[in-house]
């Protein structure tokens, strides 16, 4: 292996001085404030960008989210953080925006220190270097709502670094702020802080170290009871993501993925993001790259893994790092998509680690050619991160780029359909409604969507055809009939308004406004005696329901 002023491990391993979170900060604080300010540099176009996709369900439209009594049952980090800013600054988007640019350079420092760990402090530098250009990044920094897997960065590698003093100096506070990180990240999370118990495994055989592997063997036990127990404490809420993912709209059949395609896709395509993002979008659909081809990178992969993995230890850790941490988000059960790119925050890291090594070694061989083409590269990527933060400014914004990048993403083509039903351009909306349908003929939520454009137009006819076919394909959709049924008071069908009623309540025979709507019909229809009955009942469940209480006295 070349040794030069980049190369190598942290000295001898075995004989080193105790770590020292404080020395490396303060021997590396000049240069993380320069990276901060290139970071801020980076960024600064996208933090003035507006609420998008799932942050106005979260936050901007969230009446709840300065209550702190509606977090009960789900206090993480991400949504107490949220709690916090919008208590004391309003639902600023600013703020929320510059909240997770200071979790992106938070974590870059943190990432410094684990990376001292392996590298020396030149090469960690590198790697931090290019880790921050990277435009795959954008997702989970300028979308506010990627931020979970910013905080899920931070609490792995803060587990990793105090596990490791743990292990250095006996000291048990170390243990527990081990552990209050990994809590922190599975409540932000579940099942991605547990890519920690593969990076432990990997850096005992990285460093060598028979002190570590003797310590890590005493506590062994302990951390896996406790991992085991966590686990099981999550599993519901895994299964619940399992029972949404594969719900009846997104239904694609088999709960599993088949693992001959998910992982040589899957890796072939998050490299290619990383090295060559000219395809970054909100949903990944398009894999147009064959299967041969997915397979030599795949195989590829595997080959540098083993092949490096005598000769240059840092490179497979690297390439391993990238892949462990990322395996969480590939489980062969379908909790996740199958690639998206804010998955690949912490693993990218890894991959850095790849990339400068490869930069170490080509400076070697001619530095004047390789700095020009880093330097290159990373003009390359700023510009690639200036042109991702401006498509996540507006709603608008993001879903014309993600249907033209993914234009077979039924998602995407109702989720423009929304948007341009906000901004009152009706045509457009059914246009992207009806392709929606095109992509996924069974998709009923779009079947629905459109729906609703056509009745606010006044198209009763259409507006009925099109509740009617979202109803075939998911006959539980609740809103659809309460649709229907406002189209048959209006058209004077009262009889098939009964009907539809009786479904509601069939559903939730105790809903005061399904008892309400029946109550409504029965009424229309001249049978009072069954309205009254209906209307009574709502009161009594609801005493303060006031338009069932009026419905009441006019019967009387």
């Amino acid at each position: 292996m070349v040794t030069t002023p980049l190369s190598g491990l942290v000295h001898d391993i075995d004989n080193r001085e105790k770590f020292s979170i404080k020395k490396i900060l303060n021997d590396n604080w000049k240069f993380l404030m320069i990276l901060s300010l290139v970071i801020i540099g980076l960024f600064v176009n996208g933090m003035a960008g507006d609420f998008v996709s799932d942050d106005y369900a979260t936050i901007a439209t969230n009446p709840q989210v300065t209550d702190l009594s509606s977090y009960k049952g789900n206090v993480t980090p991400v949504t107490m953080s949220n709690y916090l800013l919008a208590s004391l600054f309003g639902t600023n988007k600013i703020v929320f925006h510059l909240y997770s640019l200071f979790l992106y350079i938070l974590f870059c420092w943190v990432a410094l220190v684990f990376l001292n760990f392996v590298l020396n402090r030149n090469l960690s530098r590198l790697v931090l270097l290019i880790f921050a250009f990277l435009p795959i990044h954008v997702e989970a920094v300028t979308w506010i709502s990627g931020k979970p897997y910013l905080v899920i960065g931070l609490v792995v590698l803060l587990s990793f670094i105090f596990l490791m003093k743990y292990l250095e100096e006996g000291k048990l506070r170390y243990l527990w702020i081990a552990l209050l990180s990994f809590v922190l990240g599975i409540l932000a999370d579940p099942p991605r802080p547990f890519s920690v118990f593969f990076v432990l495994p990997l850096y005992l055989w990285f460093a060598g170290n028979k002190y570590y592997s003797d310590q890590v063997k005493k506590i062994l036990p302990y951390v896996l009871g406790a991992g085991m127990l966590i686990f099981l404490m999550v599993l519901p809420t895994a299964l619940d993501r399992i029972n949404l993912v594969n719900g009846v709209n997104n239904n694609t059949g088999s709960v599993f993925y088949n693992p001959f395609e998910q992982y040589p896709t899957g890796i072939s395509k998050y490299l290619q993001l990383i090295v060559f993002p000219v395809d970054l979008t909100l949903y990944h659909t398009m894999y147009v790259a064959p299967v041969w081809l997915n397979w030599i990178v795949f195989l590829s992969f595997w080959g540098l893994v083993f092949y490096f993995a005598i000769r240059d230890k840092r490179i497979t850790f690297g390439l391993l790092f990238f892949l462990l941490t990322l395996l969480p988000s590939m489980a062969p059960v379908k909790v996740s998509w199958l690639v998206a790119e804010r998955y690949a925050f912490l693993p990218s890291l890894g991959f850095s680690i790849f990339m400068a090594v490869l930069v170490d070694r080509l400076w070697q061989i001619n530095k004047y050619v390789t700095g020009g083409i880093l330097g290159i590269i990373l003009v390359l990527f700023s510009i690639r991160i200036a042109m991702r933060n401006n498509v996540w400014t507006t709603n608008h914004k993001l879903w014309v780029n993600t249907v033209q990048v993914s234009p077979n993403s039924h998602n995407a083509w109702n989720n423009i359909g929304d948007d341009y039903d906000k901004l009152e351009q009706m045509d457009n909306a059914i246009k992207g409604f009806t392709q929606s349908t095109v992509v996924k003929p069974d998709y009923a939520d779009a079947f629905h969507n459109r729906a609703n454009i056509f009745y606010k137009i006044g198209r009763l006819d259409l507006a009925r055809n099109s509740y009617e076919t979202a109803l075939s394909w998911n006959p539980n959709l609740i809103q659809t009939y309460m649709s229907l049924i406002q189209i048959d008071f209006m058209e004077g069908k009262f009889e098939e308004a009964i009907s539809k009623s009786e479904i509601l309540l069939k559903a939730d025979p105790n809903n005061p406004q399904y008892l309400y709507i029946s109550g409504v019909a029965y009424m229309q229809a001249g049978v009072p005696i069954e309205a009254k009955n209906r209307l009574e009942k709502a009161l009594r469940i609801a005493p303060d329901f006031a338009a069932a209480r009026e419905a009441l006295m006019s019967i009387n």
